[in-house]
């Protein structure tokens, strides 16, 4: 299995706030790998960092073996990269079909003189966006929001709509940032269900999570943050009965 992401000694300042000290670790190509740690650990800070909304001090982020953190952060959801976020970014008076559709916006190529002058281009391409959005919609078993504005549903439906729009992208690498926060026991199941459907694409899965048993049950990687500081990494077995997780984080009931 090849590696689709690494950082190499990666390095973040705020101040005088360390946020992120000399990380470095790899996430293999197909699988899912969850980043876990207590509150200010710097998990948020590192998905800024991988999706260009922040820049490092010092370090490498290489995506595929390019650097990634040389780019633009408009340019990297063109590089194969989709992202969530623990607080919703959505379109709450845009239709649910509306908001889908905006991830498929990475594979445009009209511009602006097709958009504004409503051209056979544009109209071709806008239909054919709007039908695969509609096929993401299916395959997320929520096609039957299809004519809802996004206002109209509960909170956990807008959590699957925006992880619906980052998936129809059809990104290589998604950034699943908290997706479980503010869910019950039925609805993250239904995520986690989810989740195995997208990592059944082939899409590579590095996700932020504070839900424990969530992370040890989908992950096959995790590493561990503490101040910025990766504290350990490794499969959950491993990583569940290391002490140094059990005493900042974890406590004695999660091992095994």
């Amino acid at each position: 299995m090849e590696r689709i992401l690494n950082t190499e000694n990666l390095t973040k300042h705020f101040g005088g706030l360390l946020a992120i000290s000399n990380l470095s670790f790899d996430v293999m190509q197909g699988s899912i790998t969850a980043i876990i740690g207590p509150n200010g650990a710097g998990k948020t800070t590192l998905f800024n960092l991988i999706s260009g909304l922040l820049k490092p001090d010092s370090g490498k982020i290489l995506y595929k073996e390019k650097r990634l953190d040389t780019k633009k952060h408009w340019e990297i959801p063109h590089m194969g990269i989709a992202r969530t976020f623990q607080n919703l970014r959505v379109f709450a008076n845009m239709t649910i079909t509306e908001n889908i559709m905006m991830g498929r916006y990475t594979h445009s190529s009209s511009g602006i003189f097709s958009c504004a002058l409503n051209l056979k281009r544009y109209r071709n391409e806008e239909r054919d966006i709007r039908e695969r959005a509609h096929y993401w919609m299916e395959f997320m078993n929520i096609d039957s929001l299809k004519g809802k504005k996004l206002k109209e549903i509960p909170f956990e439906k807008q959590r699957l709509v925006e992880i619906t729009r980052a998936v129809a992208s059809e990104p290589e690498l998604i950034l699943l940032d908290e997706p479980a926060a503010g869910l019950n026991v039925t609805e993250t199941k239904t995520l986690t269900d989810s989740i195995y459907k997208i990592r059944e694409l082939g899409t590579t899965i590095l996700i932020v999570e504070h839900d424990i048993d969530l992370v040890m049950e989908i992950s096959e990687r995790i590493i561990v943050l503490n101040f910025g500081e990766k504290i350990a990494e490794g499969p959950p077995k491993i990583v569940r009965n290391d002490e140094k997780v059990i005493a900042v984080y974890l406590g004695s009931e999660f091992a095994e």
